[in-house]
């Protein structure tokens, strides 16, 4: 295994979920303003408050997901290694305000590390399985 392409791998997925992950915290922070000076105007629809946790889980998912995409187009061999090792460098990055702040790693912060992971490596798998069919349609 070439380990420049190995590391172009690592890195280059860890700096695209990097950002897309501010691009999605700035989309988010813009929406929130504008969902709170809504909310001032209609009261009732304080409701749709519940739904940002969903909402964020859902966008960081997909972040993870495009990010393993990228990291199995560049790595193209050992994707599963490489995309648990972007998930896990990317999932604690994310954790890493909560810690240094003195707060624990409370039960949603480890569902969504493990979700992270998860989403990383079915990125990198279905960039694998993607291949694998385009190689079969070429024969």
């Amino acid at each position: 295994m070439n380990y420049m392409n190995s590391i172009k791998a690592i890195f280059g997925g860890f700096f695209a979920i990097l950002i897309m992950g501010l691009l999605a915290q700035l989309m988010i922070l813009f929406v929130g303003v504008g969902y709170f000076s809504l909310v001032k105007a209609f009261p009732s629809l304080s409701f749709l408050a519940e739904t940002t946790t969903v909402l964020v889980f859902a966008m960081t998912a997909m972040i993870a997901f495009l990010g393993g995409l990228l990291t199995a187009g560049l790595a193209e061999k050992a994707v599963a290694v490489h995309c648990l090792v972007v998930g896990s460098m990317a999932g604690t990055l994310t954790l890493a305000p909560s810690l240094i702040d003195g707060y624990g790693i409370t039960g949603k912060g480890v569902l969504f590390f493990v979700a992270f992971l998860l989403a990383t490596l079915v990125g990198g798998l279905y960039w694998k399985k993607r291949q694998q069919l385009a190689l079969l349609n070429q024969a």
